[in-house]
């Protein structure tokens, strides 16, 4: 069984995920941008909406993540990344006894620092959140936005919440989920820069 040749520290993944989102940041926040802003519409920011537009929302919303997921493996460059992904398709048997054998290698010699990041990334994701959900519950932003009729009249604060989400802590949580697989799989060379 072979060996992992790069050891994961102990914040490593975190820190691999702050400099691609940092690197990339037009980019992430873009597709960040265009998700939230479908999922902002999808839930009556702007009013109701018929079913085919929600659909269609929909779509674009995942496509935009996929496209932050295709980023990270590609390296900022989307296209890219998904030929690597297509290339998952084109192993062999060989190759994928491989992937198995390095990913349960991995995960057994360094649990503790990928229990540690995964510790790391649970505790900015509650405070990403909760501070999302103080903003809309304790301060005045919402009736702000309903004001200046940045909102709907009619809207709740699901809409605001999800545009917020979308614009941080999903990418954040896309980029480190991908990067996490990569490295246990053994994909590391996608993750150093």
């Amino acid at each position: 069984m072979k060996e992992s040749t790069v050891l994961l520290g102990y914040a490593d993944l975190i820190e691999n995920t702050d400099k691609h989102l940092k690197k990339h940041f037009i980019l992430f926040s873009i597709l960040g941008l265009i998700a939230g802003l479908g999922r902002f519409v999808q839930e009556g920011g702007w009013g109701n909406i018929n079913a085919g537009l929600l659909t269609l929302l929909e779509v674009i919303v995942n496509l935009a993540r996929l496209l932050i997921i295709f980023a990270v493996i590609g390296r900022g460059q989307p296209l890219a990344g998904f030929n690597h992904f297509l290339a998952i398709f084109r192993l062999r048997k060989s190759d994928w006894l491989d992937t198995w054998s390095n990913f349960k290698n991995n995960v057994r010699h360094h649990f503790l620092a990928i229990l540690v990041n995964l510790i790391i990334y649970v505790i900015v994701a509650v405070i990403t959140n909760i501070a999302i959900f103080a903003t809309l519950e304790y301060s005045p932003l919402l009736n702000w936005l309903k004001s200046a009729d940045l909102i709907s009249q009619s809207a709740g604060k699901w809409p605001v919440i999800l545009l917020l989400k979308n614009i941080s802590i999903i990418p954040f949580t896309l980029v480190f989920e991908t990067l996490l697989v990569m490295w246990i799989v053994e994909r590391n060379k996608t993750i150093e820069e």
